[in-house]
């Protein structure tokens, strides 16, 4: 598997570190020392995992994962829909359930999926 070549240039141009593994039909996509908003959880920095499925990105992204587990820094529980554990690329991931409102097939993608992530991260809970 590989990633759109719009993707590719995406993440590059941002500076991110990342990984792709192949996972069987799905691209585990590796974005690490991915930073959070700062005194939100319980740390700042994690690796960040997007689930890349067959006949993306006509098919849309869907959830993303955070590895370290992350707690909200004001009560210690789980962001909400984040309490669940998946296993992906040989690592345990703590699964964010969120879902993009709308998929554009073959226009949305990287460009569109990691602002949204980065919304849902820096300004919900």
């Amino acid at each position: 598997m590989q990633l759109l070549e719009e993707d590719e240039r995406y993440l590059k141009e941002r500076c991110y570190q990342f990984d792709l593994i192949a996972e069987g039909e799905v691209g585990c996509l590796i974005i690490k020392n991915f930073p959070l908003a700062p005194g939100k959880y319980d740390r700042d920095i994690v690796d960040l995992l997007i689930c890349i499925t067959k006949g993306y990105n006509t098919a849309k992204l869907d959830n993303f994962y955070i590895d370290p587990p992350i707690r909200l820094k004001v009560g210690g529980a789980y962001p909400p829909k984040g309490d669940v554990f998946e296993n992906h690329a040989g690592r345990k991931w703590q699964r964010l359930s969120r879902h993009m409102p709308v998929w554009r097939p073959g226009i949305d993608d990287l460009r569109t999926f990691m602002p949204f992530i980065y919304h849902e991260l820096q300004d919900k809970n």
